[in-house]
């Protein structure tokens, strides 16, 4: 204490710093969690937006690749197809020239700016050496989505499939003779079987004999290229983690069995004598439990995706949009379809509207049946 000129005596004071209450601070803690909720989800949907966007990017510049080598070569590639020197020099390391077919992916690799990887294939002079896989397992961005995750371990990965119809399985008819209906898909065999003796179709309509092509010409006159599907996503949960783009395709057992290294997207399996084509399933980014038929290969079988509410799709005229999971499976397989003139069977069944008189319904695709 001390005095004033006045007399008055001076009270010294000391400046306090008040902590928070263990009230507030919990009050605090609250708030700023309620905060990060609300933002984080909403970071969350941004990121995954931009990794939406960058597949349906990639998807159109796949699609715009594809179809510069339909105009350049009047054809699509087939979904099997070979490289000549590659083919003949891995053939003869393999005892086996279907082993040494390659995909789709490896063709159209002069169309999206890898003309150097393509020359490997070219130009392949040798089968032992480290040196003869690097090409095979490089990693190529565009072929990767984005929101697949989980490549690390594969360096060569794949999210993206073509319309196969039923052409990537082995229809058999009486006599031993193989062959596809060309008109359930897009993409055809391209390659054949060297171990068939002969390439013919089961019933009728248009036959695709062993080395045959379609055209997006003839897809164009025949459905129409804006309503057939051309590619697809087909990345999700239930798809191996080590699909690779530069797998040597091998063609699927009959109504069963898809195989990793095809990379294509195909019908459900043939339906029982007489049975509808159930209601309630998935084609789309389908689970165990809402699979259309019992079996293993449905992972691999149908589109999929690490997106909510659908695929990244591109049709045969190049444009892209992004598919509802819930579409029916009639109306999924109509757009696999690419002439309905010269369709199988099998894609008659699941083509039928359940409820109608088992006729076939066309179907026009409406903005119902995408994901805005």
């Amino acid at each position: 204490m001390s005095n004033r000129l006045d007399g008055e005596p001076t009270v010294l004071r000391r400046n306090v710093v008040r902590g928070m209450t263990l009230v507030e601070l919990l009050v605090t803690i609250a708030i700023i969690g309620m905060l990060a909720g609300l933002l984080l989800p909403a970071m969350s949907a941004a990121r995954e937006s931009a990794r939406r966007g960058s597949c349906m990017h990639n998807i159109s510049q796949v699609a715009k690749a594809i179809t510069a080598f339909d105009a350049d070569k009047s054809h699509l590639p087939g979904w099997r197809d070979t490289v000549d020197d590659y083919t003949k020099v891995k053939a003869a390391s393999e005892g086996t020239r279907p082993q040494a077919c390659v995909s789709w992916t490896v063709k159209i690799l002069p169309f999206i700016d890898q003309r150097e990887v393509f020359d490997w294939y070219e130009t392949h002079s040798g089968t032992s050496g480290g040196s003869v896989d690097d090409v095979a397992k490089k990693k190529l961005s565009i072929y990767v989505c984005p929101s697949t995750g989980g490549t690390k371990d594969n360096r060569s990965p794949l999210s993206y499939a073509v319309n196969g119809g039923t052409g990537g399985e082995i229809l058999q008819e009486s006599g031993g003779k193989y062959g596809q209906h060309i008109g359930d898909g897009a993409f055809a065999d391209a390659a054949g079987n060297a171990s068939e003796s002969a390439w013919h179709i089961a019933s009728g309509g248009h036959q695709a004999y062993r080395g045959e092509r379609t055209s997006l010409t003839q897809i164009g006159v025949a459905d129409g290229a804006g309503g057939t599907l051309l590619l697809a996503e087909r990345g999700g949960l239930a798809v191996p983690r080590d699909v690779s783009w530069a797998a040597n395709p091998r063609p699927a057992l009959p109504n069963a069995n898809a195989v990793a290294t095809a990379h294509i997207v195909l019908h459900p399996p043939q339906l029982a004598s007489g049975a509808e084509p159930p209601t309630g399933v998935r084609v789309i980014n389908p689970t165990d439990e809402t699979r259309p038929v019992s079996g293993t290969d449905w992972g691999l079988r149908y589109p999929s995706s690490r997106h909510i509410g659908g695929v990244a799709v591109a049709f045969c005229d190049g444009h892209t949009r992004f598919l509802n999971e819930k579409i029916a499976p009639w109306v999924y397989c109509q757009l696999l379809t690419s002439n309905r003139r010269a369709r199988s069977s099998r894609a008659m069944q699941w083509e039928r509207y359940v409820g109608s008189d088992g006729g076939w319904v066309h179907y026009i695709l409406d903005e119902n049946d995408l994901e805005k």
